[in-house]
């Protein structure tokens, strides 16, 4: 009977190559690094937004061996939070070994943070006024009598809680330093608040009116005229205000300024209203009182002064 030799021979051959393999595994070196990761939030929903502090990155310990750890890149490692299916309130996220995606041969040895807290709030849209801003003095003598932005309204998006609380949107500042004239300029829209975003277009044209100083001068004791037939009124002088550009409204003198009353407008009334009219059409210069407004009338000629 012939002995197997062969067959001895393979099983030693075998037995050899196991032993010499788990020598290599069991005596094989390992390396440890640490990376910040970033964060990525899969499968967001549209209608949904983060509010409060995110950890945009956690710390991760890998393990493996070191001509695998020596060719790991920072685009190799990521942490991956789904949220498919959440809904607006608070949620606490637990990432483990299986949160993080990393080349073959890599162990996650710890994660840090573990735990995450996100706060969701519905999507909010929203439309607010814009607030034009200011730099600079016009020129001596001279006043900012407005300002406007075109367009004067802007829509806004962001976290419900977010939006209901803004109540207007700024602009970058235009320059009205020594104006003596309307200024104009297109400029960028800001937002206070860094999680809301604008909606449209992020510019609008500002616009400065820039005019003379405006005051305010009395003209006391006119007389009234009467037009439209022959009558007396009573009290005969009445007092006028008049506002506008300072340097317009001191080259005005009593003779421009009329006040009348028209009785062709109310024939048969004891009564009639006072106008006034300002003669050589000054500039800028309008009629901001007088008074009386009213005053009596009595047909008949006034009797000549004594």
């Amino acid at each position: 009977m012939k002995l197997p030799l062969d067959n001895l021979a393979l099983k030693a051959a075998s037995m050899a190559l196991a032993a010499m393999l788990w020598y290599v595994i069991a005596g094989a070196k390992t390396s440890e690094m640490g990376l910040t990761v970033p964060v990525e939030l899969q499968n967001f929903p549209s209608d949904l937004e983060l509010t409060g502090e995110l950890a945009d990155a956690v710390e991760v310990r890998l393990r493996a061996t070191p001509g695998i750890i020596q060719h790991i890149g920072a685009g190799d490692v990521s942490a991956h939070i789904d949220l498919a299916g959440v809904g607006e309130g608070e949620h606490v996220v637990h990432l483990s070994a299986s949160s993080i995606r990393v080349p073959f041969g890599v162990t996650v040895v710890r994660v840090n943070p573990s735990t995450i807290v996100l706060d969701i709030e519905r999507t909010l849209q929203k439309t607010v006024p814009v607030r034009p801003r200011l730099a600079g003095r016009p020129a001596p003598g001279h006043e900012v009598a407005e300002v406007a932005s075109q367009p004067a309204e802007v829509r806004l998006a962001g976290p419900k809680s977010r939006v209901q609380e803004v109540e207007s949107a700024f602009t970058e500042p235009i320059s009205v330093e020594g104006a003596r004239a309307p200024v104009s300029d297109t400029v960028n829209i800001g937002l206070d608040d860094p999680l809301l975003r604008l909606i449209g277009a992020s510019r609008v044209v500002v616009t400065a009116q820039v005019r003379e100083v405006s005051d305010t001068r009395d003209f006391p004791g006119l007389e009234v005229e009467v037009r439209g037939g022959p009558a007396t009124v009573q009290p005969l002088k009445v007092d006028v205000v008049l506002a506008g550009p300072a340097a317009a409204l001191q080259a005005m003198a009593r003779g421009q300024v009329r006040p009348y009353v028209d009785l062709t407008q109310s024939p048969a009334g004891p009564t009639a209203a006072v106008a006034v009219e300002l003669q050589g059409q000054p500039v800028g210069v309008t009629v901001k009182e007088w008074r009386p407004e009213v005053v009596s009338v009595r047909p008949g000629r006034r009797p000549p002064h004594r």
